[in-house]
């Protein structure tokens, strides 16, 4: 097995849709996923999963159901615990985010309704 680098830029450069994850890496059981933000996502959570969010572009909101929204620039992370209801709403055109999550996980959640991409690509 080669090891290598990653640049998320190039990786990010490589599509377009929003709300798209793209899987980059799996370490342990667990996805690296890319994708970009535009509007609003759905509400929905995640039952039995955590969910890391990192900035590397842009500014993204985090509406989170019963507290202040959570704000996020670029090199900023937070961790939504599973059973949080939370809706991440792009703030400036060109948000790009890095999600950690146990592989197998749907981006939608409990939002099985969704419009919004509920698969992973590799990328």
């Amino acid at each position: 097995m080669t090891v290598k680098s990653i640049s998320l830029a190039e990786k990010h450069s490589k599509f377009e849709e929003p709300w798209s994850p793209k899987r980059i890496a799996v370490v342990d059981g667990y996805d690296v996923k890319l994708a970009k933000a535009i509007g609003s996502f759905d509400w929905h959570k995640h039952d039995e999963e955590d969910e890391l969010f990192f900035v590397s572009q842009g500014l993204l909101h985090i509406e989170i159901e019963g507290q202040d929204t959570v704000k996020l620039g670029p090199g900023e992370l937070c961790v939504i615990p599973k059973g949080v209801r939370h809706r991440p709403v792009a703030r400036t055109s060109d948000v790009h985010i890095l999600l950690f999550e146990k592989s197998g996980v749907v981006n939608t959640g409990d939002n099985t309704d969704s419009d919004l991409t509920q698969t992973v690509e590799d990328l």
